[in-house]
């Protein structure tokens, strides 16, 4: 999660950048994020630039403070 002043400042990427070449330096062969809020589409758009796809839709898995019950998803990507 990045806080809301380093939103859009490249925070996210870098960690996930990070967090993929750790990955393939211990020898994992893919990554998967298990629970990615389907309104965080700032997320969501993210993830997919760096490779990752939906492969499952969890439903009404999160409560949202506004929204109230939306859908999750599980994002995967080979490394």
């Amino acid at each position: 999660m990045v806080s809301k002043e380093a939103s859009g400042q490249g925070v996210g990427r870098a960690m996930c950048e990070h967090s993929l070449a750790e990955a393939r330096k211990a020898g994992f062969t893919a990554m998967q994020f298990n629970m990615v809020v389907s309104t965080n589409e700032a997320a969501v758009a993210l993830w997919k630039k760096l490779g990752f796809s939906i492969v499952g839709t969890l439903p009404k898995a999160f409560r949202h403070q506004r929204l109230g019950l939306v859908d999750a998803y599980v994002m995967h990507r080979f490394l």
